[in-house]
């Protein structure tokens, strides 16, 4: 935590217009660094205006980051980083299954890196993510007698360990960027997939909520709510084609279902209208549940004709 100053003023609550009602805004500065919180309703913000007021009359420095008292604070300047994301693999790892912990594991490693004082120049950067990955962030191996742990992964990891950040780099806005980014980026700086950022976030704000029930942080620092970086990026809602059956796999399926005991030709028929008419503009389920699909007169586009009595 940055050293507290007695320089803070605050300002009046400013009421804001918004389409469904008013919103309320409580302004403050700490020294050259302005802050806000806004609440839905006055109440709310009287009772936060009160609280600094009260912390100013005490006499107490205010944090010049965090903008709240310095008796505020929580825990996060003694707490290393790092060392916290080991205890929460260690609490968490009796509960996950193999794959849980293998994405928790993932997750963690970008963070750790995004969270170092420096980067490890001195190390290939494939050697430190693995290692943390490998061994850091799994319990079962880095507490195995049997196995130690190497000597030049004890290094990476004593390095890491030294140069990590303490927690109280959540409560400093442009870090947390950094680790969001982190968490939706691969080591050759593209963007990951969204099920993989959906993941990774996932398992950080379990993370957080974990060093919140603990007293290490006052409340989760990770955005929520749209445009604020929480989501997964949106991606394009196209079919791959790749997931398709091809003429040969459809014939294969049709000709199955059609084995089947009582309704397999009755199904066949409508599964084939979907197939082979599909592009037609007509509702198949309105279709009679007699209809068939002649396959033997379908043409190269996949259309055939359709007879319903």
């Amino acid at each position: 935590m940055i050293g507290g100053t007695f320089d803070v003023r605050i300002y009046n609550i400013e009421r804001r217009t918004r389409a469904n009602g008013y919103t309320y805004k409580v302004a403050w500065k700490v020294g050259t660094k302005k802050h806000s919180k806004t609440y839905p309703t006055k109440a709310l913000a009287d009772a936060r205006r009160s609280d600094l007021l009260t912390a100013v009359k005490r006499g107490e420095p205010f944090s010049a980051e965090t903008g709240m008292p310095i008796s505020y604070s929580s825990k996060a300047a003694d707490t290393n980083w790092y060392d916290l994301a080991v205890e929460f693999v260690d609490k968490t790892w009796p509960h996950f299954s193999a794959n849980q912990r293998k994405n928790v594991a993932k997750a963690m490693t970008p963070a750790t890196i995004a969270l170092l004082r420096t980067p490890p120049k001195q190390f290939d950067p494939v050697k430190v993510r693995t290692a943390l990955r490998e061994w850091a962030f799994n319990s079962k191996r880095r507490t195995n007698p049997e196995e130690p742990i190497p000597d030049e992964v004890r290094v990476i990891l004593d390095w890491v360990q030294r140069n990590t950040l303490s927690m109280a780099a959540w409560e400093q806005s442009d870090r947390i960027d950094t680790v969001v980014s982190a968490l939706g980026t691969l080591l050759d700086g593209t963007t990951a997939a969204a099920s993989s950022v959906t993941r990774n976030r996932r398992i950080m704000n379990l993370a957080m909520e974990y060093a919140v029930r603990h007293g290490i942080l006052r409340e989760n620092p990770l955005p929520k709510g749209k445009g604020s970086g929480g989501g997964a990026p949106k991606v394009a809602q196209a079919i791959d084609k790749r997931s398709l059956l091809n003429p040969q796999q459809v014939t294969v399926l049709l000709d199955w279902i059609g084995k089947r005991p009582r309704r397999g030709l009755i199904y066949r028929a409508f599964f084939a209208t979907l197939c082979y008419e599909g592009p037609v503009d007509w509702p198949a389920t309105g279709g009679s549940r007699r209809a068939v699909c002649e396959r033997r007169h379908a043409p190269r586009n996949g259309l055939g004709r359709v007879h319903r009595p």
